[in-house]
C-alpha cells in the first residue's frame, strides 16, 4: 500500500510540472468562479455537467493530457522575454518536427484556445459532448493563463530554473524549479486549506474592489501574466525563501482571485445574462 501511495504521489508531482497552479490552485479558481456565477449561467452549467461544481472539473484538462497530446501547447503561451508583449502570429504558432500536429496548428496557445472553446460553448447547435469538453477546457485554461510563468518563454516558463525552496533544493524526488514553486510550492507554503484560501480571496476581492477588474480579453490577461513573470523571475540557483514569498504572495493571491472572477464573467457572458464590464 505504501508503494502504491508513493507511486501515485510521484505521478501527481510529475503531471503538474508543466501545468499551472497544481490541483489546489485550479480548484480554488473554480470555487471563486462558482460563487460569482449568475443564475442563468449556473443552470446551464448544471445542464452540461450534471452539477455546478466548477472546482470538480478544474483539473480535467491536466488529467487527459496524456491521451490528448495535441492539447499540450494549449496550456500556456511562450511570450518572448525580450518582447513588448503577446503576438498571436509569433507566440501561437510553435512548429516542432517531432510533433506533427504542431506544424499546422496556428492556434497552439492558451490565449487562442480559450477564445475558440468559448465559441463552441456558446454554440447551442454544437454536439453536447463538445460543449462539455469546451467548458472543462475553459475552466482550466483561464486558471492557466493567470499563472505568470505560463506566459513567458524564458527557461520553458521557469521549468529549467532550479531554485532552493525554503532551504531545500529537492521537491519530492526532483530538483525544485521556479515553475513548480508557482504551481504548488507557494500555495502550499501558505498552510491554508482550499476552503480557507477561498475565504481569504473573497475578502481580498471585496477589500481591493477586484470585481472591477473582472473584464478584459485573453490577450490582456496574457500580457498581465507576462509582466508579473518578469517581475518574479529568479536566476538559476535562486532562493524561494520567506523574503521571496512575502514579496510575491500578494500578487499570487490577486492572480488566483482574478482568474476566478474572470472565469465567472466569461461564463456569465457566454451562458447567462451579460454583466457590465
Amino acid at each position: 500500500m505504501k508503494k502504491l501511495i508513493t507511486v501515485l504521489a510521484l505521478l501527481t508531482f510529475a503531471s503538474t510540472l508543466l501545468f499551472a497552479w497544481g490541483p489546489k490552485g485550479h480548484q480554488i479558481v473554480g470555487d471563486i468562479a462558482r460563487a460569482h456565477l449568475n443564475q442563468a449561467a449556473r443552470q446551464k452549467i448544471v445542464a452540461l455537467l450534471g452539477n455546478d461544481d466548477l472546482a470538480a472539473v478544474a483539473n480535467w484538462a491536466d488529467d487527459v493530457k496524456g491521451e490528448r497530446r495535441e492539447s499540450y501547447g494549449w496550456h500556456f503561451v511562450d511570450i518572448r522575454k525580450d518582447s513588448s508583449g503577446f503576438s498571436q502570429a509569433r507566440d501561437c504558432y510553435q512548429p516542432n518536427e517531432k510533433f506533427s500536429y504542431t506544424l499546422t496548428d496556428h492556434h497552439n496557445c492558451v490565449v487562442d484556445r480559450i477564445n475558440m472553446f468559448r465559441e463552441v460553448l456558446a454554440n447551442k447547435n454544437a454536439p453536447q459532448q463538445d460543449r462539455i469538453e469546451a467548458l472543462k477546457f475553459i475552466v482550466h485554461f483561464v486558471g492557466d493563463l493567470h499563472q505568470p510563468f505560463h506566459a513567458i518563454d524564458e527557461a520553458r516558463g521557469g521549468n529549467d530554473i532550479h531554485v532552493v525552496e525554503f532551504g531545500s533544493a529537492q521537491c519530492g524526488t526532483r530538483p525544485c524549479n521556479l515553475h513548480y514553486e508557482w504551481d504548488i510550492g507557494l500555495i502550499e507554503h501558505s498552510g491554508k486549506s482550499e476552503s480557507d484560501y477561498v475565504a481569504q480571496l473573497e475578502r481580498l476581492i471585496v477589500a481591493n474592489h477586484l470585481q472591477s477588474k473582472a473584464g478584459g480579453t485573453t490577450e490582456e490577461w496574457a500580457n498581465e501574466s507576462f509582466g508579473y513573470a518578469k517581475q518574479a523571475m529568479l536566476k538559476d540557483g535562486g532562493a524561494v525563501d520567506e523574503a521571496y514569498y512575502k514579496a510575491n504572495v500578494g500578487m499570487m493571491d490577486e492572480r488566483l482571485a482574478l482568474a476566478g472572477l474572470r472565469l465567472a464573467k466569461l461564463l456569465n457572458d457566454t451562458l447567462g445574462e451579460p454583466q457590465g464590464r
